[in-house]
């Protein structure tokens, strides 16, 4: 609830009265590979309104440290216990359940610590899916010798360190291949394209393919997001590194 750039984004109405936490959560449970959702959020007062939102729509939950979000997200997937996660953001207001349906299936036919499509920007921002092997979050959470960035972004740790860890990465197919376009939610412009998207397709239920089908018909919807900055990725630790 504390985001600097939008306050009390994670509890703002996004369509018919949902908030986005709400329809992250409704998007996540129409993945088929998964088989459940836990909210992983802090102990601060602030996040108290999420807690009883998870309370009142019955959806599992974890509270821990505000800063240390790798020990909360490994305690949230212990307490589920999981062999693996799909680690994301309650900003994703359009968060591709089939991309991360067949993440998950690499995940379980490959031999991978980890599973995702953005250490290289072909996706839009926004739709990504980061599948991490659990054992290895609490080999990491373990460590005592972690910078409070690899404790904030839960993986960042392990793209950092391609020799240590096994990863694939794929990249997107043309038809999703769209990298000016972003559906995360950071900033208000963001918000306000999230409302105009679902207030358009009426439903939640709508796919990446429907999202770029809107672009290619409505491109001057998508105008006030465009100079927007992304400001954490794993795509701008790699294009920085070169």
């Amino acid at each position: 609830m504390g985001s600097i750039r939008t306050p009390g984004k994670t509890l703002a109405e996004i369509y018919d009265s949902v908030s986005l936490l709400g329809v992250v959560y409704k998007r996540f449970k129409l993945c088929k590979n998964i088989d459940d959702v836990y909210v992983a959020t802090t102990v601060e007062v602030q996040d108290d309104p999420i807690a009883h939102w998870c309370e009142k729509n019955d959806v599992k939950h974890y509270r821990g440290s505000e800063d240390d979000v790798l020990d909360r997200v490994t305690k949230t997937a212990l307490q589920g216990k999981a062999d693996a996660i799909v680690q994301m953001g309650a900003d994703s207001a359009c968060l591709d359940f089939e991309l991360i349906d067949n993440l998950v299936t690499i995940y379980k036919h490959g031999d991978y610590d980890y599973v995702c499509n953005d250490l290289q920007l072909t996706y839009p921002i926004g739709i990504y899916g980061h599948v991490v092997s659990v054992s290895k979050l609490v080999e990491l959470n373990n460590k005592q010798d972690l910078s409070l960035h690899d404790r904030e972004d839960v993986v960042r740790y392990i793209w950092e360190h391609p020799d240590t860890y096994r990863i694939f990465n794929i990249t997107a197919p043309p038809e999703f291949a769209f990298p000016q376009l972003r559906f995360t939610v950071d900033y208000p412009e963001d918000m306000q394209l999230a409302i105009e998207i679902y207030s358009h397709f009426n439903r939640f239920d709508f796919t990446t393919s429907d999202l770029v089908e809107l672009y290619q018909k409505k491109p001057e919807i998508f105008e006030k997001t465009k100079n927007l900055v992304q400001k954490s990725a794993p795509f701008i630790k790699v294009l920085s590194d070169g």
